[in-house]
């Protein structure tokens, strides 16, 4: 990952979402803390649950009957925009 693009769109941020971010980056610096990839690569992977896979499994059978009956990931946006503030 480029460094740079990660520091330009933090910059652009508002200050109490940077905190978050800080906070969230330190849980994450001390959880990992000395540990080397091989150790923390299988402590991320996670496999789907049987429930979450029928819950999917569920949405998608939804989605298929009423392909029509969607909201647009702008219409999302545009939604967070209103109540929160700011964009995503």
């Amino acid at each position: 990952m480029n460094g740079e693009i990660l520091i330009q769109r933090f910059n652009v941020l508002p200050e109490n979402l940077q905190m978050l971010i800080l906070g969230y980056v330190d849980y994450i610096f001390e959880s990992y803390k000395g540990l080397t990839v091989q150790e923390i690569e299988p402590q991320i992977q996670e496999e789907i649950t049987p429930e979450i896979k029928a819950l999917l499994d569920h949405r998608l059978a939804e989605y298929e009957k009423n392909p029509q009956n969607v909201v647009t990931w702008d219409e999302v946006k545009a939604k967070f925009n209103k109540k929160y503030g700011y964009a995503i």
